[in-house]
This record gives C-alpha cells, sequence and structure tokens, in this order.
C-alpha cells in the first residue's frame, strides 16, 4: 500500500502540517467534550490536534497507525487508532472527521450511510476534500483515486444536512488546488 510506504515521512511536508492544523481549528468548536472519530486518520495531524473527550482514528494503512499512537503517546493526549475498516467499528460518535479521504473512495453514497450509522444522534461529518481539478494533484499518480475532486453537491445525501461549505486551504504544488469543508448535520 502507498500509505504504508510513505508513512514515515508523511508528516514532513508542511502543506499537510497545514492542512491538518486548518481542519482541526475549523472543527474544534464541535469538539470539545465529545467522541470523534477519525476517519482516514493518517499519522493523527488534524485529530492529534484536537481537544476532545475521546478520539479514535481509523485508517487502512497500518504504518501510518503505528505512527499516530507513537505521536499520541508522546503527546499525552486520550487518542488511539487502530488498522482496521470503518465498517468494523462498532462505537458511535459525536464527530466523524475525513480530511483528504474522499477522493480515494469509490462508493461515497455507501460510505455516507456508513459513517451515518457510525454517528450519534444530531452528530456531524466534516469532509474536508479537494474540490474539482484535472487530475494532476496527485504527483505519483491516480491509481488509487476514484475522485479528482468535488463539488459543492457531491455530498448531498438525504440523511445529511449541510451546515456550511468554504475554502479552507489551498495547496499550493505546481498550480493551486483548493480545499474546501463540507459540514454536515446528521438528519435523524
Amino acid at each position: 500500500m502507498r500509505f504504508d510506504k510513505e508513512a514515515s515521512l508523511w508528516d514532513e511536508k508542511p502543506r499537510r502540517v497545514e492542512l491538518g492544523q486548518k481542519v482541526a481549528n475549523y472543527i474544534q468548536k464541535d469538539c470539545k467534550d465529545k467522541s470523534v472519530l477519525d476517519f482516514g486518520c493518517g499519522t493523527g495531524l488534524v485529530s492529534l490536534n484536537l481537544q476532545a473527550k475521546e478520539i479514535l482514528g481509523v485508517d487502512l494503512s497500518c504504518e501510518m497507525v503505528n505512527i499516530f499512537n507513537q505521536k499520541a503517546q508522546q503527546l499525552g493526549i486520550n487518542a488511539k487508532a487502530i488498522c482496521e475498516d470503518v465498517n468494523n467499528v462498532n462505537s458511535k460518535f459525536d464527530v466523524i472527521v475525513a480530511s483528504m479521504v474522499f477522493h480515494h473512495i469509490n462508493e461515497i453514497e455507501n460510505m455516507l450511510d456508513i459513517l451515518y450509522q457510525k454517528l450519534n444522534k444530531n452528530g456531524k461529518l466534516f469532509i474536508a476534500d479537494l474540490i474539482e481539478e484535472d487530475g494532476s494533484f496527485h504527483d505519483k499518480g491516480n491509481d488509487d483515486v476514484a475522485y479528482f475532486g468535488f463539488n459543492k453537491q457531491s455530498f448531498e445525501h438525504k440523511k445529511f444536512k449541510l451546515i456550511n461549505f468554504c475554502n479552507i486551504y489551498t495547496i499550493q504544488k505546481h498550480k493551486k488546488f483548493d480545499v474546501y469543508m463540507w459540514e454536515l448535520q446528521k438528519v435523524v
């Protein structure tokens, strides 16, 4: 898996760290004294910057998960990550965050249904991802990329209400790539 190979150097790119901080800053208001699921947690660049009652990271890259857990222990944060498919997580959460994950997911509608089931009543789902782009964002190829970004309507779903949609960061590579936040609330 590509992310296992890149895990040890993942945090060395300042733009990744900055994006993680921007996402964490945006969602912090909804995380205080709440349970948080960091879906596609990577090395914890988002959730290890949060103040929350409980944080669980889940990722398919075991190497990313190992780094997440090492960092959580070093920081003394009540957080842990597991190398697991999110389908196998049996807990419910007040907040779910997915940063730069959805463009790698083939069946978005199905994943939204799964995440809906993992949210407590009135829970929130925060999706930070690329706005539509030309396919040149990933400079190592697009083998594991399902979508070249999204538009405002991409995460419309009968089980979620869109609360906010805004640009939270611009990644500068060979050109600018905007990252937007979709703030969604579970509809009971």
